[in-house]
């Protein structure tokens, strides 16, 4: 993830001053403007990689793939509502010494507000946050080996800096959190795994294009 993140910000640091003298030569190429009064211009569809982070002890395997596609619609350009699909990794649990492993795939989707300004030329940050519904596979190996999910509601938000490269495509670099419940009374049953609640952070690159 870190290899993928430098290489956003460098590409973004290169073309920057090519891109820059573009927008200047026609006044039309407002690359970085936030107020765009047609409304059927303010559509986006974003995607992210990256890598998710655990914040728990329950864990033996604590970080996993990160990936997530939203798509919104901001009021003049700042802010306005969006949807989304986010998948958290695949964090494990050693259990008894070695003699099972717990493995969790965790993934929600997610309704809230985003906000995008540009706060120099085409620099920008951006912002997000609102409800989630998630989808928690648990899967249990060895000699009391099990499967089971649970649905559980949650709460996520995250914060973004990036690059208007053209009028309609920008890169960035962001940090999101997720609350997750996973489990519940009868997940304790097959899995042994009952209701819980955790952290998880995402660190990730993004490219986002506006139609």
């Amino acid at each position: 993830m870190n290899k993928l993140a430098l290489s956003a910000a460098v590409a973004a640091l290169a073309l920057s001053p090519v891109l820059s003298q573009a927008a200047h030569a026609d006044d039309t190429a407002t690359y970085g403007a936030n107020v765009n009064p047609n409304w059927q211009d303010n559509f986006f569809v974003a995607g992210q990689l990256g890598q998710t982070k655990y914040r728990t002890d329950l864990l033996t395997h604590d970080k996993g793939t990160f990936q997530n596609v939203r798509f919104g619609w901001r009021w003049n350009g700042i802010v306005g509502p969006e949807i989304g699909y986010a998948y958290l990794g695949r964090p494990k649990a050693d259990i008894g010494n070695g003699f099972a492993s717990l493995s969790t795939k965790p993934r929600a989707v997610t309704i809230g507000v985003n906000a995008k300004y540009n706060v120099y030329e085409n620099w920008f940050v951006t912002a997000h946050a609102g409800y989630l519904r998630s989808q928690t596979k648990f899967d249990l190996s060895g000699n009391l080996g099990g499967n089971y999910k649970t649905y559980n509601n949650g709460l996520y938000a995250g914060l973004g800096v990036g690059y208007d490269l053209t009028k309609s495509f920008s890169v960035g670099l962001n940090y999101d959190n997720y609350r997750l419940n996973a489990g519940n009374s009868t997940s304790e049953n097959y899995v042994g795994v009952g209701r819980n609640r955790v952290n998880v952070a995402a660190y990730s690159a993004s490219v986002e294009y506006r139609f």
